[in-house]
């Protein structure tokens, strides 16, 4: 038994002379995000940028028709970007320009009602040019405004005239 009891107390004495172990209980570890530049434009119920409508017109009548781009409530393009950015929104001449001038088309027939596209409050034609939008710091929601202006011209056929406008945002 003596020799039970020396094998004991020499474990006891290895367990209580070894060196306590330490564990670290405090560390630390890096979080990051890269934040890049970037835009969206608010769509309306039907997935697009906007709609002008120019009403119900008598195919009779003569002048010009004023109407401005909606896009839900919004009326304009509504352009979310990330602030301190330079976006750019061009737009094409749709899908029955002739000879460089928007028009309204009448299905496949050869009618057609002349318009022309204003942004931004400008009184000249927006055609191709690039219209810059600007995002200083603590802003990142801006609305273009786009103004439609159709010529109309007496007699014109009965139907609904519509065109597509492409609109291409960069930034």
């Amino acid at each position: 038994m003596r020799w039970l009891v020396s094998c004991g107390a020499l474990a006891l004495a290895t367990l209580v002379a070894m060196p306590a172990a330490h564990a670290e209980t405090t560390k630390s570890f890096q979080v990051s995000a890269d934040i890049v530049k970037g835009c969206i434009v608010a769509v309306n119920a039907a997935g697009q940028w906007g709609k002008i409508d120019f009403g119900t017109v008598s195919g009779v009548a003569q002048g010009t028709v004023d109407a401005d781009l909606l896009s839900g409530a919004v009326g304009g393009i509504q352009i979310d970007c990330t602030p301190n950015t330079t976006a750019y929104v061009t737009v094409d001449n749709g899908d029955h320009a002739a000879g460089g001038v928007r028009r309204l088309g009448l299905g496949a027939t050869a009618f057609a009602i002349p318009y022309q596209l204003y942004a931004d409050g400008s009184s000249t034609p927006w055609t191709s040019q690039s219209i810059a939008v600007s995002f200083p710091m603590g802003v990142s929601r801006k609305v273009l405004p786009v103004r439609g202006r159709a010529t109309l011209t007496r007699p014109m056929a009965a139907g609904a005239y519509t065109d597509t406008v492409r609109v291409t945002l960069t930034w």
